[in-house]
């Protein structure tokens, strides 16, 4: 494949180097001095006919933009003036009716009804206003009407208010009888805040003479200022992107974007006026006009609303206050007031590119002629040298000709095929080198290729040699072109990959099988980063191959292998060897596997080592069988050593306790008619002694023959005084002080009471026996009683803790196995009785460190009744006696 991307480059290079030369040969020629002047001399006339073109259209344009934004801002503006001019028209209507009626105090109840009527007609008349309002001198509203949802509603005289102190109202209450104030265009703001959704609001005031000439009020419009904005709007909606109103400081009313609105309600920065000061600088010097400057075309005009309301009185005038200023402003931005080339272009593209096209076609009529013949020659120039090279490459090279006929090979193909030149020149290549199972498929591409001019480029299949042997040949194919450029045929230049493919399968077999093998496989790099595990590997571990791959092995360390086993692995494979042993991993999930292992080198040709390979099987399963096996052996271990000390506890009792009982009624008898003190010491003794043996045949007789449980619901706080009072004279003896803490509440609990009194009494005696390292006053024991909840469900603790000298963590667990003792003095079987009573309830036994000093007895028992073992170990106890036997 290499040789024939090489291959390929090189008929590349090939091929430019022919184009250059004939791009050199037509450079020269006296057609190509023809054409070029030809087609640039009518070029620059078609580009002085464009140019004209440009200017005409671009100038007509500008003219009708101009006018265009001229006439919206004109119509925008006229909107403005009507509405206030309505309004102002609506106040006086309004004004004329309220100074017919009569102001005086006694018929203040039918002039205020009369003047609610009128109010409430108007509005719903006109349907434009927020609020209409008749207020007394004081400021005070007399009438007030709301438009609330709708339709007009008269507020209750409870809920008037006093507007004394609202800029409005002080300033209407200053104008003469026929006057008229507009406030700014702002938002309603209730209870000192701006009221959502935003409610525009525009302020007419005027004030209200009776008859007599006496002003008794002032008359309030609130103008719902949406309506005038959006019909601005809507009269500007062709220029509704980039049209807005503007106040006099430079705020916007309106804008194409919404969020730059009532800005000085805010207090924000952002204005017209800081955005454009130029521009502005040039709106606020005159009332309406349009410039260009560097910031795009302003088209501009003024509406004043008090003299715009003025046209409406008929004659009165306006007061002398600050004149309202509202700037109606369009702005296109310098790149759509541009010359507008690309705009052009594409209107009148396809007239130039036909033109154009026109021009070059001409130019190349005249001079194709010249060129035709200079073209023929340097095409076969080309396919000789071409064939030349395919001769030299060292594949197999083909070319045929539409109807499949070969038309040329080269000797790479003759010597594979064992066929001479002329005997396959002319011949029809399917018939004549491939097997018949391919000729079928094959004709088909062919016939493609003769109607449609298309071909597979990368195609692999059988040649059939003289010899009828097959030999696999990846072939790249090329479509062959004549002069002209059309289709004549195809090139194949081809590799034989036999030998390569058959080296693929059996490589795919070896690779199947890894996948396929029930052992774990991996391969790692000299490094030892993972390059590939099989899928037995992620079914063990649970990591897949991408998780793992150019990552260490380490990653599945349990840490329970030895640095020094891994420097002993990593040092015999290094040295090319061979290692086996046993892993304890663990998995994705956390949880511990074992695995036996053989890791070996794997060598290149040159003996190198390259990579390492480790083939694993997953032993967890017979680990734990093997740990069962040990621990089934270990019981019946135990079992037997029970089964002995039984007969051994029973000849004792059978031969002992007899002559123990004489010789401990003979003592008694000698201690009682002894006449000296050291007669009388030396009984004391002996009594001791007897008392001692028969202690310790009475606690091999309890361990080998545990019995059976006799259950009953027992009071633990009872049990533990039961206990105290039988040992309390050894507490006497040893002279400890006993504290004794059971959590109130505690619930009864089954158990044997016999055995769980023998059992506190072992550990009570235990931990009494501790702390006789302390000095006297300084031993102490503390037993406590609780509940509690964990993950085997509801338990009763029992905690026996004294203040001796500990006893070693490495000897914790040894300590309840028989006959194992700390002490001079003790068989070693009363902790082994307190694990067996224990086990026999279903509970749990431990020792742990006492704080600060000394040793913790901590036994739990389930607050749920256990069953018995007894019948199944006296079964199994039975049985080894039986094959003892």
């Amino acid at each position: 494949m290499i040789k024939v991307k090489r291959f390929h480059r090189y008929l590349w290079l090939s091929s430019k180097l022919v184009i250059t030369k004939t791009k050199r040969l037509f450079d020269l020629s006296q057609t190509w001095t023809l054409f070029a002047g030809i087609f640039i001399s009518l070029m620059l006339v078609l580009a002085a006919v464009f140019v004209m073109h440009f200017s005409m259209v671009n100038e007509t344009e500008r003219t009708q933009r101009n006018s265009d934004e001229a006439l919206n801002v004109g119509l925008a503006r006229q909107s403005l003036v009507e509405d206030i001019t309505s309004i102002t028209s609506d106040l006086m209507l309004l004004n004329g009716l309220l100074a017919r009626i009569s102001f005086e105090r006694e018929n203040r109840q039918q002039t205020q009804s009369y003047i609610s009527q009128v109010f409430l007609t108007f509005a719903r008349q006109k349907g434009l206003y927020d609020q209409i309002r008749f207020l007394d001198m004081q400021g005070r509203e007399v009438v007030r009407v709301n438009w609330e949802r709708g339709s007009p509603v008269l507020v209750a005289e409870a809920q008037l208010q006093d507007k004394s102190q609202r800029y409005y109202v002080s300033r209407a209450l200053q104008l003469s009888q026929g006057q008229v104030y507009l406030s700014p265009l702002d938002l309603n703001i209730e209870n000192g805040q701006v009221e959502q959704p935003y409610k525009p609001v525009l302020r007419l005031a005027t004030p209200v003479f009776d008859n007599a000439g006496q002003q008794q009020g002032i008359l309030v419009f609130n103008y719902l200022g949406e309506l005038l904005l959006e019909r601005f709007r809507q009269v500007s909606i062709k220029v509704a992107d980039h049209i807005q109103l503007l106040n006099a400081d430079g705020y916007w009313l309106s804008s194409p974007r919404p969020d730059e609105a009532w800005g000085f309600m805010f207090g924000r920065k952002q204005t017209f006026r800081s955005r454009y000061p130029a521009a502005w600088t040039s709106i606020m010097k005159q009332s309406s006009g349009q410039f260009t400057n560097q910031d795009g075309l302003f088209t501009f005009s003024t509406v004043a609303p008090v003299v715009e309301a003025s046209h409406a009185l008929a004659v009165a005038e306006i007061p002398e206050t600050d004149p309202l200023t509202w700037k109606v402003v369009s702005h296109l931005p310098p790149e759509f007031i541009a010359g507008g080339l690309l705009a052009f272009l594409y209107q009148h593209a396809l007239l130039y590119l036909g033109i154009l096209t026109l021009l070059a076609l001409l130019a190349y009529l005249i001079a194709s002629g010249h060129v035709h013949r200079r073209r023929a020659e340097a095409q076969h120039a080309y396919e000789l040298k071409f064939r030349q090279t395919l001769e030299d490459i060292g594949l197999v090279a083909l070319m045929v000709d539409l109807q499949g006929r070969i038309t040329f090979c080269n000797h790479y193909l003759l010597d594979l095929a064992g066929w001479r030149y002329d005997e396959l020149v002319g011949k029809d290549w399917i018939s004549s080198l491939l097997p018949e199972s391919q000729q079928a498929h094959t004709r088909k591409l062919q016939l493609t290729l003769a109607h449609i001019h298309d071909y597979p480029h990368q195609l692999e299949g059988e040649i059939e040699t003289r010899q009828g042997e097959l030999r696999l040949i990846s072939w790249t194919n090329t479509l062959s072109r004549n002069a002209e450029g059309e289709v004549i045929g195809l090139t194949a230049i081809g590799d034989d990959i036999t030998d390569r493919r058959k080296a693929e399968q059996q490589l795919r077999k070896l690779s199947r099988a890894i996948d396929q093998s029930p052992a774990i496989v991996m391969i790692t790099n000299r490094r030892g980063l993972i390059e590939y595990v099989n899928p037995k590997f992620t079914e063990v571990t649970g990591y897949g191959l991408y998780e793992v791959v150019g990552k260490n092995p380490k990653l599945l360390k349990s840490g329970e292998t030895s640095s020094e086993e891994y420097t002993e692995l990593w040092q015999a494979l290094k040295a090319g060897g061979e290692w086996r042993g046993e892993f304890h991993n663990r998995r994705k999930d956390g949880s511990l596997y074992w695995e036996s292992a053989v890791i070996s080198a794997l060598r290149d040709h040159a003996g190198e080592i390259t990579n390492f390979l480790a083939v694993k099987e997953d032993i967890t399963e017979r680990k734990r069988l093997e740990q069962e096996v040990d621990a089934r052996n270990l019981e019946l271990a135990r079992a037997h050593a029970l089964t002995s000390m039984g007969r051994m506890a029973s000849m004792l009792a059978h031969d002992l306790s007899n002559p123990l009982s004489s010789v401990k009624m003979a003592v008694q008898i000698l201690g009682k008619q002894a006449e000296t003190n050291e007669a009388r010491e030396l009984a004391t003794i002996s009594s001791e002694q007897i008392h001692y043996m028969e202690g310790i045949i009475n606690e091999m007789l309890t361990y080998a023959r545990p019995g059976e449980l006799e259950t009953s619901w027992l009071d633990a706080r009872k049990l533990v005084n039961s206990v105290i009072g039988t040992v309390q004279r050894r507490i006497l003896d040893f002279g400890v002080e006993l504290s004794i803490d059971c959590a109130s509440g505690l619930p009864t609990f089954p158990g044997d009471a016999s055995k769980l009194r023998q059992l506190l009494s072992n550990l009570i005696v235990n931990a009494l026996q501790a702390t006789s390292a302390q000095a006297e006053g300084q031993r102490r024991v503390q037993i406590k009683v609780d509940q509690l909840m964990g993950a085997e469900g509801r338990q009763l603790q029992f905690r026996v803790c004294d203040n001796g000298d500990g006893i070693d963590v490495e000897i914790r667990q040894q300590i309840f196995e028989p006959f194992y003792t700390t002490r001079a003095k003790g068989t070693g079987l009363g902790l082994s009785i307190v694990k067996q009573i224990t086990d026999l309830h279903g509970g749990d036994i431990e020792l742990i460190a006492n704080q600060p000093q000394g040793t913790c007895a901590v036994l739990k028992l389930p607050l749920i009744p256990a069953v018995s073992t007894r019948k199944q170990g006296q079964v199994q106890v039975d049985q080894d006696n039986r094959q003892l036997a």
